[in-house]
């Protein structure tokens, strides 16, 4: 099992061959579910995606049913039979030893592979956008997280605990404070007048009590998908939202300072960015940018493009 604090390469028997035919990689977050089979080489054979499938306590079974769809689909498009040789899926909500265990011990029961590893869904993003070298991995979906590992290997995170504890920046914590602008907007405070309008035609409402009425049963992810409209009132230069991505990417920068003290100072660590909101382009890109450069200047944004179950696929090559 890994530990994120402490470091690991993941390692479980196997009865493969030292370099397998073929490899599963999985990435699921909490906004939808990827899945990529290649040959050792990692020249992708198929992949498909799916609904969200992040891991919850004593939840599972749910997510390896979801995991396993998703898989079985990239198999037929990739013209192979499961299992596979390896695989790893990385989870959202994976981050400690006990779920780790539980989604592994659930997704046996599929058949997915003959050697396979669940690991946090941060980390396979970290493997894809800097292989086995040292860097930092700050993500912000529906959720953030910051993940990082040194020349030495060792892995430490910050952040990724969840709406109820923190995931600062994330997709939950900008519809959260878009809607309390609005509501303070409707009692004559702050500037998020023009948020309303925005909000209830993203969510196709008439009017404020309509969102009230909305809000009091939104699940996590439903409050999450108001980040897109709010980052395009942002973009509009709605001066409520353009403040909420500030303070978004403030949070954000936060993350990557934690982890970044791991390094030395001359090492020049470089920081890659992943997560729906966090595109190149993106308002929240750009704020996260601007101030990452501001407030830590020993730090590079890399330009490399995560791709999440590629990072898994090169995870499961290393499966012993």
């Amino acid at each position: 099992m890994i530990d994120p604090h402490k470091g690991a390469s993941p390692s479980v028997a196997s009865p493969s061959s030292a370099s397998p035919s073929v490899l599963l990689g999985v990435d699921a977050g909490g906004s939808h579910t990827a899945a990529a089979i290649s040959r050792a080489d990692f020249a992708i054979l198929g992949r498909a995606e799916g609904p969200g499938a992040p891991l919850r306590p004593t939840g599972a079974e749910t997510t390896a049913a979801a995991v396993a769809e998703v898989a079985i689909r990239a198999a037929r498009a990739a013209g192979v039979t499961l299992p596979t040789d390896r695989a790893v899926v990385g989870a959202a909500g994976a981050g400690r030893a006990r779920e780790r265990h539980e989604l592994r011990v659930a997704l046996a029961a599929h058949g997915l592979a003959r050697a396979l590893e669940v690991v946090a869904d941060g980390e396979i993003a970290l493997a894809s956008a800097f292989g086995a070298e040292p860097g930092i991995l700050v993500s912000a979906g529906t959720g953030s997280i910051a993940y990082a590992r040194d020349r030495h290997g060792r892995l430490r995170r910050s952040g990724g605990y969840g709406w109820q504890l923190g995931d600062a920046g994330g997709g939950y914590w900008i519809g959260r404070h878009a809607l309390a602008a609005a509501a303070k907007a409707r009692d004559g405070l702050g500037d998020g007048g023009a948020l309303l309008p925005r909000l209830l035609a993203a969510l196709r409402l008439h009017e404020f009590d309509d969102l009230v009425r909305w809000a009091a049963t939104a699940p996590p992810a439903q409050v999450a998908a108001l980040a897109p409209p709010l980052l395009n009132a942002a973009r509009d230069e709605v001066p409520a939202a353009q403040h909420i991505v500030a303070d978004a990417a403030a949070e954000l920068v936060e993350l990557v300072r934690v982890v970044e003290a791991m390094f030395p100072p001359d090492d020049g660590v470089q920081v890659a960015t992943a997560g729906g909101l966090l595109v190149q382009g993106s308002p929240l890109y750009d704020a996260f940018r601007e101030r990452l450069a501001s407030a830590l200047p020993q730090v590079r944004i890399s330009e490399h493009v995560v791709d999440p179950p590629l990072g898994a696929l090169r995870l499961a090559a290393e499966l012993r």
